[in-house]
């Protein structure tokens, strides 16, 4: 695969916010990346490599934005859970002593 394809790849997951789509694109831009020290240097190859490092800051940013939602909805969840679990319990009763 080509560092471009693979750049389209990485800026697609990004767009979606998809962690999968991330996932698969970042071992197919590793593997690209791994094997381009058997190509000449090239002025098109400079600008390929450009792009795809400002391609892997927008997949570092897209992932932590994906990972501040997740934790926003885990204590979304929690607060639910808790919601439910105390609609659960038993109101205390009240024990007043009057005896005198």
């Amino acid at each position: 695969m080509t560092l471009e394809r693979t750049t389209k790849m990485v800026l697609a997951a990004v767009e979606l916010q998809d962690l999968g789509a991330l996932e698969a694109a970042g071992k197919e831009r590793a593997a690209t990346i791994s094997g381009l020290a058997a190509i000449p240097p090239t002025p098109e190859l400079r600008e390929a490599l450009t792009e795809a490092l400002k391609a892997g800051e927008e997949a570092r940013r897209a992932i932590r934005l994906i990972k501040q939602r997740l934790r926003k909805e885990s204590r979304r969840l929690e607060k639910i859970e808790i919601g439910f679990l105390s609609a659960l319990r038993l109101p205390p009763r009240h024990r007043v002593d009057c005896s005198g």
